[in-house]
């Protein structure tokens, strides 16, 4: 049950979340709808526990998958969801840019150390915003980290670009074609998804 004054602070948070609305509206519609969005992005993180750190990080420590399944998911979802609106751009005339980043051994030393990185600070930027309005300290001296990090790398941007611009950009796609690129991509997730699951079952037999 939720407490008298639990549910007091709830009403008044959304009534203030409505006057906030209401007062963007007035300034600009699309900024307003913007912040709606934003809410319901976080209701569903909030909800969802979903952060990309301990998808990773879960079934090493605490032997759940199931954000690990949860970000297949998504990927599975995504993968094809992606080639469609591309698909749909292409016959409508409507230009997406394609960021393609060069690849190489930069791609995996950047990983590893932004894998490092979203353990200590205990989430990725998703799940550190989202613990950060829940009140979580540690998060909120991780999200400094994060914006002070996102300002460094906006800077020096140029300079790695310059550095890394001989490796490859490599895009599956212009590799393959469309149709067998994402088919290749779902196999593999689909085939990492039944690992997991036959990882999980194993585990709970030893336990």
């Amino acid at each position: 049950m939720i407490k008298k004054s639990q549910r007091k602070l709830n009403i008044g948070f959304s009534l203030v979340m409505v006057l906030f609305f209401l007062l963007l509206l007035q300034i600009s519609p699309r900024l307003a709808w913007l912040f709606v969005l934003s809410l319901a992005l976080g209701f569903t993180l909030q909800k969802s526990r979903l952060c990309f750190a301990a998808s990773f990080r879960d079934p090493w420590l605490v032997g759940s998958t199931k954000l690990t399944e949860a970000l297949i998911i998504i990927l599975l979802i995504c993968i094809p969801g992606f080639a469609i609106v591309y698909h749909f751009s292409t016959v409508c005339n409507i230009p997406i840019a394609l960021n393609v980043t060069p690849f190489g051994i930069h791609t995996f030393i950047g990983g590893i150390l932004f894998g490092i990185g979203m353990v200590l600070a205990g989430g990725c930027a998703s799940g550190t915003l989202m613990r950060v309005g829940e009140g979580f300290a540690m998060q909120m001296i991780a999200l400094v980290g994060l914006i002070i990090g996102a300002f460094l790398g906006k800077v020096s941007l140029p300079y790695w670009l310059q550095i890394f611009h001989e490796f490859p950009a490599v895009f599956l796609p212009n590799i393959m074609g469309w149709v067998p690129a994402v088919i290749t991509q779902l196999l593999i997730l689909l085939l990492i998804w039944q690992l997991i699951r036959r990882w999980q079952r194993k585990r709970k037999e030893l336990t």
